[in-house]
């Protein structure tokens, strides 16, 4: 009877190990909910519980959000958004939870007013009364040589013109004006990073991106302000292996703080889920069209991701982090990041493709 005891208690302690991973709990995958405090403090956000109204109110990038336990309705900016799942308090941490499917929608920025991408049937005239601006404006402010527009070019709809405060530094002016400091500097064709106060600076647009073949309506798998400038790595040399030999990045790597929140791209089913040497913790959701993203060096999973689940476009899927290169487990041997990839599983080895362009696109959608 003690053998069956101990051997009962064994298998407990697997399952409950399998269900986690790094200390915390994937318990309810079933049920696809999420800690509110824990995702939405991990991106920035101020919660509040409004205990005798039992409401969650949170701020983020300008965002007013309010949600009420019990409720499939969250409020976002005074605007109604029904969720597939009500918020609950769970009987067990007695935190308040919310849906998987929804942390996306209700954390992104909603307006994006500096840098507008034009669509296919725009026209100058249309994005100024759009945005309450002239043509002259547009004209001036993009130094465009021509009135005609193109789809997925990228216009300054905001004056770009930007006056250096005490303090501020490139960096600093580059997050406030969604641009980088690259472009700043060239476009001011400034030498050094030394700045002064009253100093006029212009501000040039985003790179203007030619549509992808597909997925042009796909997300991007952060939120935005929660991660660093990325690089198109795809094809760089790695000496890690398991083999002894060098071997070809299939990926692109976006760096982040660990245990920050990512979500699917795509709507698809998971095909693959658990440890991968090189990936670790990592994640495989193939789309309707054959394509497969690769979701790897996971901190954790986010509930409702078993194997041969459909996930939808925007769910909550896991967490950044820093496992891989190693047995299963093993972690920190670099900095957290995503690795994110893109396979075409027609092929019968599953042909890599570069995700770079199709992220710059997602990126501001």
């Amino acid at each position: 009877m003690k053998k069956l005891l101990l051997a009962l208690g064994l298998v407990m302690c697997i399952i409950f190990l399998l269900g986690s991973i790094e200390g915390r709990s994937m318990a309810d995958a079933a049920s696809g909910y999420v800690n509110i405090r824990n995702v939405f403090e991990s991106i920035g956000a101020k919660v509040d519980w409004v205990p005798d109204q039992q409401m969650i109110r949170i701020e983020r990038a300008g965002n007013q959000i309010q949600l009420t336990v019990g409720s499939r309705i969250a409020f976002k900016n005074g605007a109604r958004i029904t969720m597939d799942q009500p918020v609950r308090i769970n009987p067990s941490t007695q935190s308040s939870e919310m849906s998987t499917r929804f942390v996306h929608q209700l954390a992104k920025a909603e307006r994006r007013e500096r840098h507008y991408r034009v669509k296919t049937d725009d026209s100058l005239w249309k994005i100024s009364k759009r945005f309450g601006i002239s043509v002259d404006q547009l004209v001036q402010w993009n130094h465009l040589s021509s009135p005609q527009v193109y789809p997925g070019q990228h216009l300054q709809v905001q004056s770009p013109y930007y006056t250096v405060q005490s303090g501020d530094t490139l960096s600093r002016i580059a997050a406030i004006t969604e641009s980088e400091v690259s472009a700043i500097r060239e476009a001011n064709q400034l030498t050094s990073d030394l700045l002064q106060p009253g100093q006029t600076l212009y501000i040039p647009p985003q790179p203007s991106l030619k549509p992808p073949d597909m997925f042009t309506n796909a997300l991007f798998p952060l939120i935005e302000g929660t991660y660093q400038p990325y690089q198109n790595g795809y094809g760089d040399r790695r000496d890690y292996s398991t083999t002894g030999n060098t071997r070809s990045h299939e990926g692109i790597d976006i760096f982040a703080t660990k245990w920050i929140p990512v979500f699917a791209i795509e709507d698809g089913r998971i095909i693959r889920k658990g440890w991968n040497t090189y990936g670790g913790w990592r994640l495989t959701i193939e789309s309707e069209n054959g394509i497969a993203f690769y979701y790897a060096h996971l901190a954790g999973y986010a509930a409702g991701t078993d194997l041969r689940e459909k996930v939808t476009k925007g769910q909550l899927i896991g967490y950044i982090g820093s496992t891989g290169y190693g047995e299963v487990g093993t972690k920190g041997m670099f900095e957290p990041h995503l690795h994110l990839g893109m396979y075409d599983t027609s092929s019968p080895t599953w042909k890599p493709m570069n995700p770079y362009w199709y992220l710059k696109w997602w990126e501001f959608e």
